[in-house]
């Protein structure tokens, strides 16, 4: 079973930014983005990593999408698992507002009601990123987010590019809920860019053991809810 860990605190504000036109253009063309979509596997090589542990821990978070909730769904091959649970779930009145494309594509034909972030396109990750999708984040309001991550460590939840962190921070500040979907292969792990540390208004769903938890030196204090 799933694990809940609840981060409480404010979220703290990111780099104020000006969008560029609406849209959707595919500019990234230097610099540490340019070197991350080069090297970090593409959305459909994650994809087959610890399928079946993603697709539980969609199982866990979707019981917190409820009927007429607007919800985010974040970039990451395990949101993606959830999104993939919506037409089954036949949510009323759900409203799913998203930056990635594989989401679009399989939410586009059913009777989810579906929004989709202007920005530049990361074709090799198939997601959006950048001002303008800042700039939209914006304009809405969330009952639930589900974000993904690349790891957690003492120190908090780590993504893959500063860009992705930058994005997930200003969605955090439009959501009334957070919810990290983290495999226990994470556990432990760094990456490029930290989200926040554990004072972040986070709730984050794993399939790791309290022991797990421990050995990496993640506080005890944070568990909700059975472990095992």
């Amino acid at each position: 079973m799933a694990v809940i860990w609840p981060w409480i605190a404010s979220a703290r504000n990111s780099r104020s930014v000006r969008p560029p036109r609406a849209g959707i253009s595919v500019n990234w063309k230097g610099g540490a983005l340019a070197r991350f979509t080069a090297r970090f596997p593409t959305f459909h090589e994650r994809l087959r990593v610890q399928a079946p542990a993603k697709q539980e821990l969609a199982r866990q978070a979707l019981p917190y999408l409820l009927s007429g909730f607007t919800v985010y769904i974040d970039g990451g091959t395990t949101p993606y698992a959830l999104a993939r649970l919506l037409p089954e779930a036949d949510i009323p009145g759900l409203k799913v507002v998203t930056n990635s494309l594989p989401v679009v594509d399989y939410l586009a034909s059913t009777s989810v009601s579906l929004h989709v972030l202007g920005g530049s396109l990361i074709p090799r990750q198939s997601l959006l990123l950048g001002a303008e999708a800042i700039h939209s984040i914006g304009k809405w309001k969330f009952d639930v987010a589900i974000l993904g991550a690349e790891g957690l460590n003492q120190n908090g939840v780590w993504n893959s590019a500063p860009e992705v962190v930058e994005l997930q921070r200003a969605v955090i500040r439009q959501s009334h809920r957070s919810f990290v979907l983290l495999t226990s292969d994470k556990i432990g792990k760094q990456a490029a860019a930290l989200l926040g540390p554990l004072s972040e208004p986070l709730r984050l769903i794993t399939d790791a053991s309290a022991k797990q938890m421990e050995a990496r030196r993640i506080p005890q204090s944070m568990i909700q809810g059975k472990t095992r």
